[in-house]
């Protein structure tokens, strides 16, 4: 069994240059090429001048889509971002109030996912011990290929704080 990787890097300021350098590096000392449908799930929940601080910024993202059609395999069919508010607003304004829109442009050629206006597919499983036979998630997570979560780190009345796996509560 190998063990696993854990790449740690000094960034300090949001700089999508910057960090697309950081990505891509880890990328290649991992070996890893995005391929087939890539998706990128941000956390974008809460935006705008009311929430300044608690989305994935758009200058990480930036950098880290940059970083993804650096090194994008020749199979690669789409990068692309998708969130689904978790709050009862339309993503379309999480994205908007976090400055998406604007940053999906400056790095181009990146589709743009609202899960909560995908269709939602079913997922079969198949584990012996699977609490469920299958659960439903929107279409773009079901298809995939190579998935990246850039989740924000923050504070969380449940949890004390937020990391990778809360995030995922936006592709459910």
């Amino acid at each position: 069994m190998r063990k696993p990787t854990v790449i740690l890097r000094d960034c300090a300021e949001y700089d999508p240059e910057k960090i697309r350098h950081l990505v891509r590096a880890g990328l290649d000392s991992l070996h890893l090429r995005p391929n087939g449908r890539t998706l990128v799930k941000p956390n974008v929940v809460a935006s705008g001048p009311r929430f300044p601080h608690a989305h994935t910024r758009p200058e990480f993202m930036e950098g880290v889509l940059r970083a993804l059609k650096d090194r994008a395999a020749s199979d690669t069919e789409e990068i692309a971002v998708g969130e689904r508010c978790g709050i009862t607003i339309p993503t379309r304004f999480a994205y908007k109030g976090a400055g998406y829109y604007e940053m999906v442009d400056r790095v181009g050629g990146v589709k743009m996912y609202h899960f909560d206006e995908e269709t939602q597919v079913e997922v079969p499983l198949y584990h012996e011990n699977r609490l469920r036979d299958s659960f439903f998630t929107p279409e773009p997570v079901a298809r995939a290929d190579f998935f990246v979560n850039c989740p924000k780190f923050k504070a969380h009345p449940w949890t004390t704080v937020t990391f990778s796996m809360k995030n995922y509560i936006g592709i459910q």
